[in-house]
């Protein structure tokens, strides 16, 4: 009779547990309904993009990823490709690293060597989850040569 009843409050005890859960995912869909959480790291960016920063005090909106000084719309899916002012092929992360470095004066290599999420590093991921997005329902459209 013991045995019974343990098992009957085993399976009541996983009964609740398992709605308890799905309700906690129900109630994470519904936030998620509202907005994307990747849309506070968009904004981020597009902010970081126009606000002047670092030792130089300038925008990144003179950075060239490829499509013109400041075109953003269609660069990610583009990337990576080649850039005749460093003379290599960049990704969007280098690419912006150097635009980093030239036009705000930052240190490329220490953000290159910083830890993910942390200090500039954390500002790149921002600036890449928002270039990314300007790119949104394009197809790649990577080049395969260079001069």
């Amino acid at each position: 009779m013991k045995a019974v009843l343990a098992c009957a409050a085993l399976l009541a005890a996983t009964a609740n547990a398992q709605t308890d859960t799905a309700n906690g995912i129900a109630q994470y869909r519904a936030m998620l309904a509202d907005g994307n959480p990747a849309e506070l790291f968009e904004a981020k960016g597009e902010a970081l993009w126009k606000t002047p920063r670092g030792p130089k005090n300038a925008t990144l909106e003179r950075c060239d990823l490829g499509k013109g000084p400041g075109v953003v719309k269609g660069a990610f899916v583009e990337l990576p490709r080649w850039f005749a002012d460093t003379q290599r092929v960049q990704d969007l992360e280098s690419r912006l690293l150097t635009c980093m470095e030239t036009l705000q004066g930052f240190d490329a290599k220490a953000i290159a060597a910083t830890r993910f999420g942390q200090g500039e590093q954390a500002n790149l991921e921002g600036l890449v989850a928002w270039i990314a997005s300007e790119s949104r329902g394009m197809q790649f459209n990577l080049p395969q040569a260079h001069a």
